[in-house]
This record gives C-alpha cells, structure tokens and sequence, in this order.
C-alpha cells in the first residue's frame, strides 16, 4: 500500500496543504509544535476514521473553524482508490472516491497503517485496556467482519448496562429482555474470542522469531496468549451460563462484569510475565518485535505490506535497535518518520529518503 498524495483542509494547524510522497521512505523535519505528528495523524485518521490522538473530533479542527478535510490517493491492491475523512463539531463522515460510506466495516482496511509512537514502548507494562485496543485496532484492519460483529458488541454492551440501571431501580433480579441481550452478547462473543485467538497466535508465532532476531539472544523466549473471562470450552453455551450467574452481581453494581471487554493479551518471557520479569530494554525489544510481526502478519492477510507511521520514536531506541528497525524498513515498506533532527540517525535509509520540512502547519523548503 503507498499514500501518494495527502490534502488537508483546517485540520489541526494545517489551514491548506497539498504534499505528495515517496514511494519508500519519508522523513518529516521540524521542531516540536511544528505539525509533523499532525501529518502522521492524518494518514491514520485516513485508515481507521480514528485518531491516534484523541477521541475529541473537536481538537483535529483548526480553531476557528466548523469542519475540517483529509483527503489522500492512495494506491490499494494496485488500484488507486481517494480516501476522505470529513470533521464536524458534531459528525464525522467518511467517503471512498467521493462517495459517502455509511458503514465503518465498509471502510477499514483500504488504506492499512501501523503507527508506532512512543506511547507504544508501554504496551507491555501498560494496563489490559491498552492492550485490548491495540489488539480490536490491528485486528480490525484485516478483518471486515470482526470490525462489523465488535460494534455491534459494544452497541449491545451499552445497551446491558443500561438497563441494569432500571433493573436496580425496579429492584427486579432477572426478565426476559435481560436474557435476550444476554443470548445476543453470547453469540457474538464466541466469534470474536475465536477471531481474537487466531491472531494473537499468529501474531506470537512472528514475534518470538523476531524479537530473536533483534535481541541475538536465544534463551529469551517470547510468547503471547490471549487471556480470556471464559476459562473453560469456547462456546454459546458456557458463555449464557456465565452471564446467568452474574444476573445479581450485575444488577446491584450496574454494570456488566463479564465479556471480551474484560480480557487481556498475557505477553510472558521465559514463561513469566514481561511486565514483571523482563528489563525495560527487553520491554522495548518486545515491543519493537510487536510492531515489525504486525507488518508481516498484515502482509500474509492482504497481500500486501501496510504504510508505517514512525512518530518520534527513532528518538526512543538505542543504537542497536534503531539500526534494526531501519534495515527492517529499507526493504519493502512505505514509511514515514518524524524528527527533529537527522543528524543522529546514521544509516543509510536517509539517503534514499525523501526529506519534508514542517514549520507553522507548512511545509517550507
């Protein structure tokens, strides 16, 4: 996948830009402040329909401003398709070669991205919803159906609580409609712990040649698991029981204490918990093996390999790993990288690169 051209309309401190891209590697220069993540931001909004960022659609708009615009030509499955993201105070609409899209599963995965920022170098040590996120996010990308049966999970979690909340009021302990959204949550949840499964297998199957690869070092084992609420057989069944049993609970809290929003992605090294056991070196390692197996998994999914988005993160890795990563990158992949500086990156990658400078939302040169 290649972003040949991106335009921004009042998005963040850009008013208007037009910006075409190498093919390979771009390097985005400037002091902080200038805009450079706001550029990377824009490519991944024109992704997911998300921001890396924020959840406030109202910060990615230019002070001053009712709406904002990011347009990219991007090239997909060898066809060159025009991704637009449009923000308002209240809405957010998404379009494909200047058709309007209704449905987010109908949008996700035409233009796939890995970010990698240095929020990311927690993954590891970070709490479960972090890593939830990252698992929904990157799963998300491959998978149409997962993106379509997760929204309707959440649209029906929502909904749960809710009317725990009148239940409580009512001090009622069970009916019927409670059952019904209980046998619709069980069913969608055995999909999506299967989907979940299957990609943190194959994710830590890359990983823990990886991170080898990287670290030089083969009594450092690396293994992920997916750490589910369902501890026995993976079916309808077992998952309504649970729920059943829960009825009580959840009534006098108000809230839904069982389900896929409760799970965890267990990252171990030599069988214990990285978190615990391993170095913040070996952390990062891990981390860095995380996001090169996700370019390969998403290569042996779609075909074709993602664009990655790198934001201030050379900055983070040592010498070795830095090196690492780039050799990685100097391969096969698009790639975009923000900095301040390029004199401390010493290989040969910059080059090649095509060098923009960002100053005040412009790019200058």
């Amino acid at each position: 996948m290649i972003v040949k051209s991106l335009s921004l309309s009042n998005f963040r401190n850009y008013n208007r830009l037009f910006i075409e891209f190498n093919q390979d590697i771009n390097i985005l220069i400037g002091d902080n402040g200038q805009g450079k993540t706001n550029l990377i931001e824009a490519i991944y909004l024109l992704s997911v329909g998300k921001s890396f960022k924020t959840h406030i659609i109202k910060q990615m708009i230019m002070f001053d401003y009712d709406f904002a615009k990011v347009k990219g030509e991007v090239i997909s499955n060898n066809k060159k398709r025009y991704l637009e993201i449009i923000l308002g105070n209240d809405f957010k609409r998404a379009k494909i070669d200047d058709q309007d899209i209704y449905k987010i599963s109908e949008y996700v995965g035409l233009l796939n991205v890995v970010v990698f920022i240095p929020d990311d170098l927690y993954l590891v040590k970070g709490g479960p919803r972090n890593r939830r996120r990252f698992v929904d996010l990157e799963l998300s990308k491959i998978s149409p159906i997962y993106v379509f049966n997760l929204s309707k999970y959440n649209n029906l979690l929502k909904e749960r609580n809710k009317y725990l909340k009148v239940l409580n009021k009512k001090n009622i302990n069970s009916d019927e409609y409670l059952e019904v959204l209980d046998e619709q949550l069980a069913k969608l949840q055995v999909e999506l712990i299967k989907k979940r499964i299957n990609f943190i297998n194959k994710l830590g199957e890359k990983v823990k040649l990886i991170y080898q690869m990287i670290s030089k070092k083969d009594d450092e084992i690396i293994d992920l698991c997916y750490l589910c609420f369902l501890k026995n057989e993976i079916n309808y069944e077992n998952i309504l029981s649970m729920y059943k049993k829960n009825h009580q609970r959840d009534i006098r809290y108000m809230q839904t204490h069982i389900g896929i929003h409760k799970d965890d992605l267990g990252i171990y090294m030599n069988g214990n918990i990285a978190d615990l056991f391993a170095s913040q070196g070996q952390q990062r390692t891990i981390v860095l093996a995380m996001k090169v197996a996700l370019i390969e998994l998403i290569k042996d999914e779609i075909g074709e390999y993602p664009v990655l988005l790198l934001d201030d993160v050379l900055s983070e890795l040592d010498e070795t790993r830095k090196n690492m990563l780039l050799d990685i990158l100097n391969q096969k992949i698009q790639t975009f990288i923000t900095t301040t500086s390029i004199d401390g990156i010493n290989h040969q990658i910059v080059e090649k690169a095509k060098k923009i400078y960002i100053k005040s939302g412009k790019e200058v040169t």
